[in-house]
């Protein structure tokens, strides 16, 4: 016969949810996620768990309109030629010829 196989009016066998041991349904006590668990078992519910966040402020203090892309390209001498490979469209001029000691140049050679 168990420790706790004894009659005592008003009072029943019970099992720890945790342990699995038989203890009085008197000496078991229900814990914070719902188990009913003996005094070894039991634990109270960890602060941390109350612990709320706080919300962030996301906006800014002030904004401000984003600049438009306005890029000037300015032609070189270079891309003027009318020499095809070193010559940039938009910037080429017909009949606008380079001599080789400036096509050189050009090519960085």
């Amino acid at each position: 016969m168990g420790r706790y196989d004894y009659y005592k009016p008003g009072d029943w066998n019970a099992i720890c949810e945790v342990c699995g041991q038989k203890f009085k349904a008197s000496k078991l006590k229900r814990r914070w996620d719902g188990l009913l668990v003996c005094k070894k078992d039991w634990e109270p519910r960890h602060p941390q768990d109350f612990v709320r966040g706080v919300k962030d402020k996301q906006s800014v203090p002030f904004t401000r309109k984003e600049a438009s892309d306005n890029v000037v390209h300015l032609c070189g001498p270079c891309e003027r030629s009318s020499v095809a490979g070193i010559a940039v469209v938009g910037c080429s001029v017909a009949g606008n010829a380079l001599s080789n000691d400036e096509i050189l140049v050009c090519l960085g050679i």
